[in-house]
């Protein structure tokens, strides 16, 4: 049976959880910049922002791990000068175009390299996480950067049609 395949991902922390993607996704890390609400946005479009030449979206996923009314998810504004934006990018496939956004993130805490030995089963929502893993400073969700912005099409379409 061949080795797990290692996987290099930026781990970096989303309101106080500790999580993970995988690096080819992630194309700068930038800081956190100014940002115009969108108005009737869903609660993960925490608005957009000029970055590398284009208006992006900056998502802030922190709102799909706690609970409505729970205060951390009613928290609008990064607090710290350490608070920092993930440029990442999809893959295009398909036929569809590649997508770029801007993960809000509290801060960016290493790169590392994990493999499927160190993977578990995520938990069951949100649905963009792909599993739990383990590295020498503990357990991270990793997050599925196509599903994640899959996951945001949808609560987009779900505001609009509403």
């Amino acid at each position: 049976m061949p080795a797990p395949a290692p996987l290099d991902v930026v781990f970096f922390e989303l309101r106080g959880l500790r999580c993970a993607l995988p690096l080819a996704a992630v194309r700068k890390v930038l800081p956190m910049r100014a940002v115009t609400p969108v108005p009737l946005s869903p609660p993960v479009v925490r608005g957009i922002a000029p970055l590398e030449g284009h208006i992006l979206p900056i998502l802030d996923l922190g709102v799909c791990f706690h609970p409505a009314g729970d205060e951390s998810a009613e928290a609008t504004g990064y607090r710290s000068s350490r608070d920092k934006l993930l440029l990442v990018e999809t893959a295009g496939d398909a036929g569809r175009e590649p997508v770029r956004a801007a993960l809000a993130v509290d801060r960016v805490l290493h790169i590392g390299t994990i493999d499927e030995q160190h993977s578990r089963t995520p938990p069951p929502r949100p649905t963009f996480l792909s599993a739990t893993v383990l590295d020498a400073s503990g357990p991270a969700l990793l997050l599925d950067i196509a599903r994640t912005i899959d996951y945001v099409r949808d609560a987009i379409s779900t505001a609009v049609g509403s």
